[in-house]
């Protein structure tokens, strides 16, 4: 499997020559990127809408939209995967409007599930999705980057425009919040 270098590499003459080949709509440079950030940009979704579906059509829809507008891409310092993400992001976001809101997660009954951990799993993870549910929009991005597509804070920073510093508190904020709201349904 080959990597995409310009996720990492910034300005130098590789990660040219990578946009060039993405440009050109060379079949293993798209490939390349299909397999470095599809997930990743599939759990950023996912963190957002709560459907494991939708959030695929979300990572699709991106990368059609990179392919569609990489001609109009310029190196700003800004890595690729940056450019992606602010794609997902945007992406994501018309989805939700559209939708109106998340639809309560399905509850599976007894029967559907072996007894054991996964049922406790599966009741963990979507208590944790309605209440990121209830952060703001920019808690709710750092969260996705962050902890669901596995983004570094310098990472996580460019996508969103922010200084380091700020993604930071941000992600502090966003935890302590989730805590609060964790806590307040324990108690409920």
């Amino acid at each position: 499997m080959a990597e995409f270098r310009v996720a990492r590499s910034g300005t130098s003459s590789a990660a040219a020559g990578e946009i060039d080949r993405l440009a050109a709509l060379d079949d293993a440079a798209w490939q390349a990127v299909y397999d470095e950030f599809f997930l990743k940009l599939r759990n950023f979704a996912y963190a957002r809408t709560g459907d494991l579906a939708e959030s695929e059509d979300i990572a699709s829809e991106t990368l059609a939209g990179a392919v569609r507008g990489i001609g109009a891409y310029r190196e700003r310092g800004v890595p690729f995967g940056a450019w992606l993400f602010r794609i997902a992001r945007n992406v994501t976001t018309d989805h939700l409007r559209r939708r109106g809101r998340r639809p309560e997660p399905a509850v599976l009954s007894d029967e559907h599930v072996a007894p054991g951990s996964e049922h406790t799993a599966l009741e963990d993870r979507d208590e944790l999705l309605r209440v990121i549910d209830r952060l703001t929009e920019e808690q709710q991005t750092v969260i996705g980057l962050r902890f669901f597509a596995d983004c570094s804070l310098e990472d996580a920073a460019k996508t969103m425009g922010r200084s380091v510093h700020a993604v930071k508190g941000l992600q502090q904020r966003a935890l302590a919040s989730l805590r609060r709201h964790l806590t307040a349904e324990e108690g409920a």
